[in-house]
């Protein structure tokens, strides 16, 4: 799907989105909507298919997802969430249940909790889910608004996609490419990667938006869907005067080379992302600052990029270091 698409479709059918309680709508991580002169609701929506079989983790990991987006954009405090569900009839109820079991194990721990949603029957499994937060209008953080010499700070790794692929691919011994995989990363390296995979997308992304409250950032963006380079390019519209450039990629050992195999584009920072961290754009003078509440809150943060003079383009540094984490 073109990441504009929703955004062509609403100005293809006529529809004007006109309100003065709406302070950022359509282009950002989230919805911000005026609640008064001193609070915003902030509101966002996320779906997608299961990327992996233990159906509690996908639970875990689907909310995560979902409550990023609110994160991103400064709040801590999530009202509640709607989950929604779709399932094959023929699918065991456990199945179903736990999926929900793990959603709401994941809320719980964030402080909040499922208040509704809705099911429906399909051929193959989806789960998302609707969260609204609530925060101080001037504690929001956007997208946009790197400014020039800022240093770009990610919070987690890169390489889910190409891992989660990996996982997919060895999990059936039948699979004529598993012993492509196999003389990428040997068995246990793989299993390696997995749990990492899993600790960093079941990982929460509010500590992060807790040092949010403590340091001064310029923009922020949780890196999922469009990858590291389509969500950076997100942070530069409207931009003319500035470029980022990628200069280090924090990845999963064995997924740069499973990406080549699949043509994933991790190396070009264009690889999907599920459940990822926050690209965070800062000034020089706050980056010790940010690192060091960011470690202090359980996070490890990697500088990555800077924002350079340039004209509104994102690019990969010829001399890019790729980075293999050991921990999440």
């Amino acid at each position: 799907m073109n990441k504009i698409e929703l955004e062509n479709l609403i100005e293809k059918s006529g529809i004007k989105i006109k309100s003065p309680r709406i302070i950022k709508g359509i282009g950002d991580d989230a919805a911000v909507i005026k609640i008064n002169d001193d609070l915003v609701a902030i509101k966002t929506i996320d779906v997608f298919t299961p990327i992996i079989d233990d159906p509690i983790i996908q639970g875990k990991l689907t909310a995560c997802n979902v409550t990023s987006d609110i994160y991103a954009m400064g709040a801590v405090d999530i009202l509640g969430v709607l989950v929604f569900l779709a399932i094959d009839s023929k699918m065991p109820l456990k199945i179903s249940s736990d999926l929900l079991k793990g959603f709401q194990e994941f809320c719980e721990k964030e402080k909040t909790t499922i208040i509704g949603g809705q099911t429906i029957q399909n051929p193959w499994p989806l789960i998302g889910g609707e969260a609204t937060g609530i925060c101080k209008i001037d504690n929001v953080i956007y997208s946009t608004g790197v400014k020039l010499n800022d240093i770009l700070v990610l919070t987690k790794p890169l390489g889910i996609q190409p891992i989660m692929a990996a996982y997919r691919i060895v999990r059936d011994d039948n699979n004529e490419f598993m012993d492509y995989v196999y003389e990428i990363i040997d068995k246990k390296e793989l299993r390696a990667s997995e749990k990492l995979a899993i600790e960093s997308m079941t990982k929460s992304n509010k500590p992060v938006a807790e040092v949010f409250q403590k340091v001064p950032v310029h923009a922020a963006t949780d890196i999922t869907g469009f990858g590291l380079i389509g969500h950076t390019e997100e942070m530069l519209v409207n931009e003319t005067k500035i470029d980022i450039e990628i200069t280090k990629m924090p990845i999963f050992k064995g997924a740069l080379g499973v990406s080549e195999l699949c043509s994933y584009g991790l190396e070009e920072g264009r690889a999907a992302e599920t459940a990822g961290g926050f690209l965070i754009s800062v000034a020089p003078d706050h980056l010790d600052n940010l690192i060091s509440e960011l470690k202090r809150n359980n996070v490890n943060p990697h500088i990555v990029g800077k924002a350079i003079p340039g004209s509104g383009k994102v690019k990969i540094s010829k001399k890019v270091e790729m980075h293999e984490i050991k921990v999440v």
